[in-house]
């Protein structure tokens, strides 16, 4: 193999360094549901569209490089596709965390369902959540605008450029404070109203302590859990959604 064949091999795997661990991060693609191979093709095909527009830096780039030096171009690369695909990640993250906690603020913690995006066992609620919020993803073209930020990334930050630390510790501090407040936003009505009736339960039971309250209390918390979540399952998913694009299109 001569030089100029070496050093397009490695001019696409360093596209493929960056896309890949993007894409093993990344909302709905690095679900355990979708098979290995899967992602591993979709990885291959966005890195070989995206190849053309970025052969030439490469090639220059890569060419008469030292082992070392390569080595730290490839880990730079699979650092800031990690970065890229984290910010939307984290907003899934989050959706988990107070779908969780709503849940089990209406007393349905205990009910289990399957497990979508880790390995361990959420209630039944999260996994609705989580799947509904992964199709929107998908139909609203937010991997649309992953991608774009992928192939616009490299205008930003060059291969050989060195990893963007500040850079990349302010995108993630900015997505982490926004997930933060979007996950406050869209829990409150569930946190509140967990907050009524256990308050309300209190004080009869303090009023009627020979009753049991808690076996009254748990039916009306989980019945205006679930009228809740029927009214507001539209406007949840949505501003999920709003808040999701505006972080990634800004």
């Amino acid at each position: 193999m001569n030089e100029a064949a070496s050093a397009a091999i490695l001019a696409a795997f360093a596209v493929f360094c960056r896309i890949g661990a993007c894409l093993m991060i990344m909302p709905g693609f690095s679900s355990a549901r979708v098979p290995a191979r899967i992602r591993l093709f979709v990885a291959l095909a966005i890195s070989l569209a995206a190849m053309p527009l970025l052969y030439d830096t490469l090639y220059k780039l890569l060419q008469d490089q030292s082992l070392s030096k390569l080595v730290a171009i490839m880990v730079t690369e699979i650092l800031i596709g990690v970065v890229i695909g984290l910010g939307a990640r984290l907003f899934f993250l989050m959706l988990e965390m107070l779908t969780s906690t709503i849940a089990q603020a209406i007393g349905l913690a205990g009910i289990a369902g399957v497990p979508m995006e880790e390995g361990a066992s959420e209630p039944t609620l999260v996994t609705f959540i989580v799947i509904a919020a992964t199709m929107l993803f998908f139909l609203a073209d937010l991997h649309l605008e992953v991608i774009r930020g992928l192939v616009s990334s490299y205008e930003i930050v060059p291969p050989g450029a060195g990893f963007p630390t500040r850079f990349s510790m302010s995108e993630m501090a900015d997505a982490l404070s926004g997930a933060s407040m979007l996950a406050l936003r869209l829990s409150g009505p569930f946190i509140v109203l967990s907050v009524l009736v256990n308050f309300a339960f209190g004080l009869a039971n303090k009023m009627t302590p020979m009753i049991q309250i808690y076996f009254a209390a748990m039916p009306v918390l989980i019945g205006l859990g679930f009228l809740l979540m029927m009214v507001l399952a539209r406007p949840f998913l949505q501003g999920f959604i709003v808040g999701l694009n505006e972080f990634m299109v800004r």
